[in-house]
């Protein structure tokens, strides 16, 4: 491609990431790395075109992630229509590796592993044995979804990811596009884990002429089909996105209408008649008028999944769904003595800045190696100096905790000894994924047989995308739990959001409570607790349903088993 030619963020990034990728094969520093990774990130998920702003002498490193060095490189690949170190590296490497350099988002040393294993040399024998399970059955479900991920042209994108996205989005529409008014709708707006595809609501009095002024999102974005009522495009980012318009006089049923899921549209219609006809004889500017005429409450967004919300608002039973402002603690966080990166007290004052009253360093157990696993005696030292800590601190609360590692037996991974000085603990599982259901469920119903056994941490231990988790009988853990007196946490992580909002909805039902905390391992990370009360307000958490909402002296007599 001549340097002439106008590139999309799409096209610049993936550059970035191919470098990257090579990189990684050749062993470079894993910060260089990350960082081009970063870059390609920032780049992707920009409305503005960066060939653009390099064309016009823009400053590309006021962009979060671009450096000097990575902006002249961004420079190269819009002027020159190459990145001579890519091009440099791709001759270096063998034909397969270069045919995987084609998908940038693929692990390339983790898939000629495969190609080592497996005796193949090419995508396509890639694609044949992924679609035939063989990559499932020798590798496992976590490699078969990486490599399906990395080979889809289109593909899906975690909530938090679609946060920023969503908001470059709307700013584009509004600055850009002529747009009033602008709302992301469907998945996105019931907070579901992954989106496949967006969906946004437009006011504009031309829809023409603001479909064809998003062309030029991320520099180039190519629209695959227009018609009155809609319009669907391709975006760099990985989903599809729709942009549907609607009048302001009917803005409230067409966000009804867009929003709920389709179970959801299903229920609704047996109070309210068809929601077509409704929209050619009424008008509903907000969806606040159309739940008065039907006599319902108000039905959050979250909750619109075609569960019990209908019978509950035609009730007016719907729960009052947890807020921020309802925590009174974060009860998962890591230290520099494990593998987070902020000290002790960091993390105190970072959640008093939260107003917080109290926070839970919960470091990890010595059986996690790779996470600098706490020794009995590094556990000791640390009890001491949450202890000396708090006589120092106003305001907030250390509450002494540790991470630790269920073992395959059952058994915890620190000796009753230890466990009874600190103040809770949280259990989690981190190894031997590959033990069956059975397996699985007896390992976490013994560890919860332990008396100082307090939080289930993680209880499946997926990763949204990346992996599906192990498989344990909820029903059964949940029921012994409430034996137990545990308690079961909603890890605010975002690619993992476990447990899912459906285990959610099973352990506030059968009465136990849930921790919604961080896993946080710095100080910025304690944001994240956004993702966590977005799942919970999908399970229909209320405030009584949630274990740090208590008070400081309520809640340790919670942990008193």
């Amino acid at each position: 491609m001549s340097g002439s030619a106008t590139l999309s963020n799409a096209e610049i990034a993936d550059r970035l990431s191919s470098l990257a990728q090579l990189l990684t094969v050749k062993g470079d520093n894993p910060y260089k790395i990350r960082a081009y990774r970063r870059a390609a990130a920032t780049i992707r998920g920009l409305g503005e075109s960066v060939d653009e702003l390099v064309r016009n002498e823009g400053d590309l490193t006021t962009y979060e992630g671009i450096g000097k060095a990575i902006a002249f490189a961004v420079r190269e690949i819009v002027l020159e229509g190459k990145l001579g170190s890519l091009e440099k590296l791709r001759a270096e490497v063998p034909p397969e590796v270069v045919a995987i350099n084609q998908h940038p988002r693929l692990d390339a040393k983790r898939v000629l592993r495969v190609y080592k294993k497996l005796g193949l040399s090419s995508i396509e024998e890639l694609r044949k044995a992924l679609d035939s399970g063989q990559i499932d059955e020798v590798f496992g479900a976590r490699m078969a979804q990486h490599i399906r991920q990395g080979l889809i042209e289109s593909s899906a994108i975690l909530l938090y990811h679609a946060h920023s996205l969503v908001a470059a989005i709307q700013h584009f529409l509004l600055k850009k596009c002529g747009v009033a008014r602008a709302i992301a709708t469907g998945d996105y707006r019931r907070c579901v884990e992954v989106i496949s595809s967006l969906d946004f609501l437009v006011e504009t009095t031309d829809f023409r002429d603001a479909v064809e002024a998003f062309q030029k999102f991320g520099g180039r974005t190519p629209m695959l089909e227009l018609t009155a009522k809609a319009a669907t495009f391709s975006l760099p980012a990985g989903p599809m996105l729709r942009l549907e318009p609607a009048f302001r006089n009917h803005w409230g049923l067409a966000l009804i209408r867009r929003t709920g899921s389709k179970t959801h549209l299903s229920k609704l219609t047996r109070v309210t008649g068809s929601l077509s006809a409704l929209d050619r004889t009424r008008q509903f500017s907000t969806e606040e008028e159309f739940y008065k005429e039907f006599g319902l409450q108000f039905i959050p967004p979250e909750l619109r999944e075609g569960r019990d919300e209908m019978r509950l608002a035609r009730e007016r039973k719907l729960p009052a769904l947890i807020t921020q402002e309802d925590l009174r603690g974060d009860l998962h966080m890591h230290t520099e003595a494990s593998d987070g990166i902020a000290t002790l007290e960091q993390m105190a004052l970072a959640a008093k800045s939260r107003k917080y009253a109290y926070v839970g360093i919960s470091d990890h157990s010595p059986s996690l190696k790779i996470a600098n696993g706490l020794s009995v005696e590094r556990l000791k030292e640390q009890i001491r100096a949450i202890d000396k800590l708090n006589e120092k601190l106003t305001g907030i609360r250390i509450l002494k905790s540790a991470e630790v590692d269920i073992l395959a037996d059952g058994t915890l991974d620190y000796p009753d000894e230890i466990l009874r000085e600190l103040d809770y603990t949280v259990c989690s599982i981190h190894s031997r994924f590959g033990m069956n259901k059975e397996q699985q469920t007896e390992r976490v119903l013994r560890a919860m047989d332990n008396r100082y056994f307090n939080i289930l941490g993680h209880a499946t231990g997926r990763l949204l995308l990346k992996r599906p988790g192990y498989e344990i009988d909820v029903e059964r853990v949940i029921a012994h739990a409430k034996e137990n007196c545990c308690f079961f946490e909603l890890n605010s992580s975002p690619d993992r959001l476990d447990v899912s909002a459906e285990n959610a909805r099973m352990i506030r039902e059968a009465g136990v409570l849930i921790a919604i905390s961080t896993d946080s391992h710095s100080t910025g990370e304690l944001a994240t607790i956004r993702y966590g009360l977005e799942q919970a307000r999908r399970a229909g958490l209320e405030k009584a349903a949630v274990l740090n909402t208590r008070s400081l002296s309520e809640i340790l007599k919670l942990f008193a088993r």
